[in-house]
């Protein structure tokens, strides 16, 4: 009889082992991502602590704020292409036939994005006024021209950064005021 209870309790531990070593579920990064926007310098995403994140395996989305009105979060909602997106070096983060650049984001890195690639037709393609030309706009949809980060008139307003892995668990959010 006690030969059978030891065989069941190590019968027990050993399934319990391997139950747990077969589970296939990824651990969602946990990482403090920050930004900063200047209409003139481009935008930064800093990764402030945490975890390092796979950039095959990431996405980061902007949105605007309710400071551009209310229930805009569809209609701004933009994940950022990361070919416009740089390390120190100029590397982008995904080449231009679809490779990855740059494997990893770690806790002091910085990315980067060229106030070239931050304009309206660029960063917001979805916000942008059909009829919008590089930094300015003088045509009939306003509406559109108002919500995009890149106007002028947005100075001081925020918009919300946040850091996804692509299966859309969020990894950081975080707001961005837009600076000159």
């Amino acid at each position: 009889m006690l030969m059978l209870v030891v065989t069941i309790i190590i019968a027990a531990v050993v399934s319990g082992f391997s139950g747990s070593m077969m589970n296939t579920q990824k651990k969602v990064p946990q990482a403090t991502i920050q930004g900063q926007f200047s209409i003139s310098k481009g935008m930064q995403i800093i990764h402030a602590g945490g975890d390092p994140i796979a950039l095959n395996d990431v996405n980061f989305v902007i949105r605007d704020n309710s400071v551009f009105g209310p229930n805009l979060d569809q209609t701004t909602t933009q994940v950022l292409n990361k070919g416009n997106i740089t390390n120190g070096n100029g590397i982008p983060v995904m080449n231009s036939d679809g490779t990855i650049g740059i494997t990893s984001f770690s806790s002091g890195d910085t990315l980067y994005i060229n106030a070239s690639n931050t304009n309206c037709n660029i960063l917001q393609p979805m916000v942008a006024p059909t009829d919008y030309s590089g930094g300015t706009y003088s045509g009939p949809d306003l509406t559109h021209w108002n919500l995009c980060i890149s106007n002028t008139n947005s100075i001081g307003k925020t918009f919300t950064l946040e850091t996804d892995d692509t299966k859309g668990n969020l990894i950081s959010r975080t707001d961005v005021t837009i600076a000159a």
